[in-house]
């Protein structure tokens, strides 16, 4: 099974910064949508990529 982006952002934050369960990924894929602070990050790199980025995380959380 091909693995994709929302799986190496989690695996990114659980080797560099804290243990990342699905659901605690979940959350920050939200959060990178709804509180302007990240989305305005997201929003300088490209054009809808906080959208997407809460997209894949969702799809990789959903595959258990």
């Amino acid at each position: 099974m091909r693995r994709g982006g929302g799986w190496q952002h989690r695996q990114h934050i659980d080797r560099w910064f804290y243990p990342c369960s699905r659901e605690m990924h979940r959350g920050l894929g939200e959060m990178y949508v709804a509180d302007p602070r990240f989305s305005e990050v997201y929003e300088r790199v490209g054009p809808g990529l906080a959208r997407y980025l809460r997209d894949a995380i969702v799809a990789n959380a959903e595959r258990g």
